[in-house]
Order: C-alpha cells, then sequence, then structure tokens
C-alpha cells in the first residue's frame, strides 16, 4: 500500500526513507548495478511504497549492455517451463547473448524479489512467465521496469499491459481441439479438470472444450484445482470415491494429468477411463502408456520468445508484439 501525501515525493524521499544517502538512491536508478542487492532492493520498496516516479529522463541513464537476459519461470518442476528455460538459453547463447534464470516457485515475494536482483545485475531484457494466471495481475515492478528502459517478453501467461511483448498459448484452441477430438471418439461423459476458476488459461482452456462438448455428450463436469499435481490427485480421487468412471478425463496441463494418473492407479480404475491431456505426459512412453494430447512447440515459443527480447534490446523504441503459437493434436 502507497503512503498518503500532500508534498511531492522527490528522490531524497525515497533516500530518507531507505536510509541511504541521495547519491545511492540516484545510483540505484541510473545504475543500479553498481548498488549491493540488499540496498537496492529497500530503495525501490521504499520508492513503490511512497508513490515516486523518476524522471523519464532516467531512461537513458542506464549503464552499457551487458548481453545479459533474465529468464524467470514460476515452476522449473513443470517440464514445461524447464525446458523453455533450456531452450531460451540455447537461442540466446547463438546470438551472443548469457542468460541468468531464476524460479519463482509460485511466490509473489520471490517474483519481486529477483526482479529486484535482475534490474541490479543489469540484465538488458527479461522474459517473464509471472506467477499468476489471472490477467489483471499488476505487479508494481512493472513500472520499475518501464522506467529503467528494461524491456520485457511476457511467456505463457498474459498481463493487460501495453509495456510487455509476449508469446503466448492459444488457449481456447486447445480446449476446442480437444472437444473435437472427443467428439469424434463418441464418449459419453467427461470429466474435466482444470487449473483454479480465475486463471485466465483455465477460463479458456475450460470455454472451448464447452463449446464443443456441452449439450453434445451425455456428461461434461468440470473439476477446478490448481496447475499441480497433489490438488489434481485430490480433486480426481474424492471424484471416483462419489461418482462413477467417465469415459475419458481431460486434463488442462502435464502437472494435472499426474494427478489424475496417480488416482486412477490408486482407485485400481485405470483400465476403466481414458485421459486426453493438454501437454504432453512426459516420459509416458517409457511406462508403456501413451495418451493422446494437445502438445506445445517448446522449440517456436523459445524462440519467438528470444527474438522479441533481442530486438527490444538492439532496436530501442520498437512496438511490443504480441505472439500466439497454436498446440498440435497428437493421437
Amino acid at each position: 500500500m502507497r503512503y498518503p501525501h500532500k508534498k511531492k515525493i522527490t528522490l531524497a524521499t525515497v533516500a530518507a526513507k531507505a536510509n541511504v544517502s541521495t547519491i545511492t538512491a540516484s545510483r540505484a536508478f541510473s545504475q543500479p548495478e553498481k548498488v549491493r542487492p540488499d540496498t537496492l532492493k529497500r530503495i525501490l520498496e521504499s520508492a513503490d511504497q511512497l508513490g515516486y516516479i523518476i524522471n523519464t529522463s532516467a531512461r537513458n541513464l542506464r549503464a552499457k549492455k551487458s548481453k545479459t537476459i533474465g529468464v524467470v519461470t514460476p515452476d522449473m518442476v513443470n517440464p514445461f517451463f524447464s525446458r523453455l528455460a533450456q531452450l531460451i538459453t540455447h537461442e540466446a547463447r547463438k546470438r551472443g547473448y548469457d542468460t541468468l534464470i531464476f524460479d519463482t516457485c509460485e511466490s509473489q515475494e520471490i517474483e519481486k524479489h529477483i526482479i529486484d536482483k535482475l534490474i541490479g545485475y543489469n540484465v538488458d531484457a527479461i522474459i517473464l512467465a509471472v506467477i499468476s494466471n489471472d490477467k489483471y495481475y499488476q505487479p508494481s515492478y512493472l513500472e520499475r521496469l518501464k522506467i529503467l528502459d528494461i524491456p520485457v517478453v511476457l511467456m505463457d501467461r498474459e498481463l493487460e499491459t501495453d509495456y510487455c511483448s509476449g508469446v503466448y498459448i492459444d488457449n481456447f484452441d486447445c480446449g476446442v481441439q480437444a472437444g473435437n477430438w472427443l467428439l469424434k471418439q463418441r464418449v459419453r461423459q467427461v470429466v474435466v479438470v482444470a487449473g483454479p476458476e480465475n486463471s485466465n488459461v483455465s477460463y479458456e482452456r475450460v470455454k472451448g472444450i464447452k463449446k464443443i462438448l456441452q449439450h453434445r455428450i451425455h456428461s461434461l463436469d468440470i473439476l477446478y484445482a490448481d496447475f499441480f499435481m497433489e490438488m489434481a490427485w485430490k480433486k480426481t480421487k474424492r471424484w471416483l470415491e462419489n461418482n462413477t468412471v467417465p469415459d475419458f478425463f481431460l486434463a488442462c496441463n502435464n502437472q494435472i494429468s499426474y494427478g489424475i494418473i496417480k488416482a486412477c492407479i490408486e482407485k485400481r480404475v485405470m483400465h476403466q477411463t481414458s485421459l486426453f491431456s493438454i501437454d504432453r505426459v512426459t516420459y509416458a512412453d517409457v511406462y508403456g502408456l501413451h495418451f493422446p494430447c494437445i502438445h506445445h512447440n517448446h522449440q517456436e515459443i523459445a524462440l519467438q520468445a528470444i527474438n522479441l527480447a533481442i530486438r527490444s534490446v538492439e532496436e530501442p523504441g520498437v512496438k511490443a508484439k504480441k505472439i500466439i503459437v497454436r498446440g498440435t493434436l497428437i493421437v
């Protein structure tokens, strides 16, 4: 929460609140790599709390290019994000850039801390998959990045902002493709296990599924969980304890798929049902399993993200751009 104030907030006000000199406070905005990370964090947080906005001339004060790009993911345990981080690093290296990779562990506090760190490391750009699936999530650090002229490329999770470029999956189309394939199988009962109900990713995927399947099959049920295995396992297990086994479970990401598989194995019903996964179920073939899925081209997403990031660095002032990558049905 920002403190109420009547007077104009100056750099000296920020410095006083952060208990540093005005010179150090100024350096935090012009040459952040020369400020100790803990001091930088304190100054930036003080500025944010006070509602301090530096003069736009600060855009020109950043130090020379570092040839380094920050990559921030919400969950490196998820093969989707770990693979993207690996491919982005590979593509960046081919273009002469290094990467700094961070995992926010789906924590807003950690995400903010990491962005402060990356500012301190003087990265040229940041490729960011935010912790929230809510399109209207507005982290305060975006304004600081804009002031410091650090380009941001959003990945997978979209925000309502005109500052950031982005590479996104066509989530509605994922649902439509999944629904069309299931309809062709003449299924009667489908249980969809999705992420949070307020998630834009969940909303679009479920909307696509409903467009095709609702009122066209005997039963379509939606279970809202999160995008992790544990919650999907609990929700699926509870469903199986109180309902008949469906023809198909439809998982809205790969981690949800693992939770469904675990629940079905525990309840000994894997042979009675089938699974469709939005995201490939990694290493399923090692165990002799095959699940129809929507596969996302990690190489294409990574390439588009690094291209947008480097272009924004090498062509200052270029307009933000949104790229949509469509998934591929694999049966």
